[in-house]
């Protein structure tokens, strides 16, 4: 089974508390895992840069490993990845073989049948969400892995939005308030700080972003590079014309499902 479904859950509760954003800052994400907390050893290494308060489970960081893989199973939780060095195999349940290789960025839906075959010498940015809980609809229809394209989906590209200014698709929406999606904007200064009410991953494929908060902290970002905006961050955005893949997650609990609906 893969790395995170099998780390003992005691070890990723340890210190939480210490590594959960009391003071949130902009994050800025290294493929080396600098200052984050890792876990793991051996070739199999995770760092953790965010865990949500209300479920350390809900995570992000780097990963690395040369795990040979294991059996086909049903994932409880949503997760993105991008892959940075190395390649992986995965299987579908029909038997069915993809190879994800470095660039890559990869959805796979909570619900999703598969089995994680190899990891040759693998890096990666990671993040888990949309997790299985009670009180959250299961998975409609057949849930599979899936590539992600920085122009959108083929034929149809990306759908401007009612300001003219941004355009964007959305290639996954989880039943927590989480989604994942590509957005480009023309070049854009906030006039306002923007208070987060969830953490957002972006991972930048092309322009210059700069992100900014009220106490001072200025954090410049070009293409591939990742930033990590807790939630709760008090934040501004200057940029040029920029594309990204965000990852929304850690989001306000939606309201409870009654019966029958």
């Amino acid at each position: 089974m893969k790395r995170k479904t099998i780390a003992t859950l005691a070890a990723v509760m340890f210190a939480a508390a210490a590594h959960a954003q009391d003071q949130p800052k902009i994050i800025r994400l290294s493929p080396n895992g600098g200052g984050a907390w890792e876990q793991g050893n051996g070739t199999t290494k995770t760092f953790y840069y965010y865990k949500a308060k209300s479920d350390p489970r809900v995570a992000a960081g780097v990963w690395t490993s040369n795990e040979p893989g294991g059996k086909l199973r049903k994932t409880a939780f949503t997760e993105f990845i991008h892959i940075l060095e190395g390649s992986v195999v995965f299987e579908d349940k029909a038997g069915k073989q993809t190879t994800f290789k470095a660039g890559d960025s990869v959805v796979i839906p909570r619900g999703t049948e598969f089995a994680w075959k190899k990891s040759n010498d693998m890096k990666e940015y990671w993040v888990i969400f949309d997790r299985q809980a009670a009180g959250v609809r299961p998975p409609q229809g057949e849930p599979m892995f899936f590539k992600l394209s920085a122009d959108g989906p083929a034929g149809k590209g990306l759908t401007a939005n009612k300001n003219g200014r941004t355009r964007e698709h959305e290639y996954f929406a989880g039943s927590d308030g989480s989604s994942v999606g590509v957005w480009e904007t023309q070049p854009n200064t906030s006039a306002d700080f923007h208070e987060t009410k969830y953490a957002e991953l972006m991972l930048f494929l092309s322009g210059n972003v700069t992100l900014s908060t009220p106490d001072g902290q200025v954090e410049r970002f070009k293409a591939g590079e990742v930033a990590l905006v807790p939630k709760g961050i008090r934040y501004k955005w200057s940029s040029d014309t920029v594309r990204k893949f965000w990852v929304i997650f850690d989001a306000p609990a939606p309201p409870p499902q009654t019966a029958g609906r």
